[in-house]
């Protein structure tokens, strides 16, 4: 996974686009915040929990590029279970 480079902004620069500042994190982007040459802050983007696909790409990019099938599975079942799996849960109970 590769992490954004930093952008730089005075504190005066933060001060007077906050919102901008804030919706460029929410899309990912990294702010140190300075006052007077000194880094006082940074603002960084919401951390997204990983989901099953973003894990499977995660490994599938590994060197190497393949895993064993139990953990294929393993990372999908803590997907949210869908209505047709409900159904069919349902179904394999009864």
């Amino acid at each position: 996974m590769t992490v954004p480079p930093t952008t730089t902004v005075t504190a005066t620069q933060a001060s007077r686009s906050f919102a901008a500042v804030l919706e460029r994190a929410k899309a990912g982007e990294r702010f140190s915040v300075t006052k007077n040459g000194e880094v006082v802050a940074q603002i960084l983007p919401p951390e997204r929990p990983a989901n099953g696909a973003a894990v499977l790409a995660f490994f599938a990019d590994w060197e190497g590029g393949a895993f064993d099938a139990d953990a294929e599975s393993a990372v999908l079942a803590f997907r949210d279970p869908i209505p047709s799996d409900l159904e069919r849960l349902a179904w394999a109970e009864g």
